[in-house]
């Protein structure tokens, strides 16, 4: 097993779309009947992912009295893999390289995605907002995974930016993945897809074995 792990964010990454509640938190509550502004929405949200209130009381909050349970299921119904996800994390397996995810999230919605999908036994850890209580790129999520990981180095993969520079400063070999990130600034590298991330991740597995 190697001692390289990638750290794959969620949405943008493994899941579609990037922008979840945007493109279907929303949409789904306007069809439920939700009155609540945009910003009022997404200020509740914030503090769901930052595990100050949980699933139950983010619905109630948002004017919905269906079923949270059920609720959280629609949501989840909702998104869709990545293309080349499944062959990524095949590809992992058996290259030895163990896959984390670090993701802004509420705790029941990154478990119930995670099985919804299958993924449990394909990612080793999952470092949530909702359980830490801090949001990327807040450098202290970094800090939770890595106070855990027991790995010698780490590739984070995430769709936006900010995230990306700050695992960077953690030390991290950071990518930036998606159609939209050619050209990121020094030190960081990208990955438009899956298969261009699988050349990234062995071009730092030969670095890391070199040092």
């Amino acid at each position: 097993m190697s001692d390289l792990v990638v750290v794959l964010d969620a949405m943008g990454v493994m899941y579609q779309p990037g922008d979840d509640l945007g493109d279907l938190a929303i949409p789904l509550l306007r069809d439920l009947g939700c009155t609540k502004t945009d910003a009022e929405i997404v200020g509740s949200y914030i503090e769901a992912a930052l595990g100050n209130i949980d699933s139950a009381e983010l619905w109630r909050r948002w004017g919905v009295a269906e079923d949270p349970a059920l609720l959280d299921r629609r949501l989840m119904s909702r998104y869709t893999l990545t293309d080349g996800l499944v062959d990524f994390l095949r590809w992992c397996k058996e290259a030895g390289l163990r896959v984390a995810c670090i993701s802004n999230d509420l705790a029941e919605w990154a478990a119930a995605r995670a099985v919804h999908f299958g993924l449990t036994d394909s990612i080793v850890s999952w470092t949530i907002s909702g359980d830490v209580g801090h949001r990327k790129p807040d450098g202290a999520i970094y800090d939770a995974f890595l106070a855990t990981s027991g790995a010698a180095a780490h590739v984070f993969v995430d769709d936006k930016l900010p995230n990306v520079s700050a695992a960077a400063e953690k030390g991290m070999h950071a990518v930036l993945f998606g159609q939209a990130s050619a050209e990121p600034p020094p030190g960081i590298r990208s990955a438009a897809d899956f298969p261009a991330l699988a050349g990234v991740v062995e071009e730092i597995r030969a670095e890391v074995a070199g040092t």
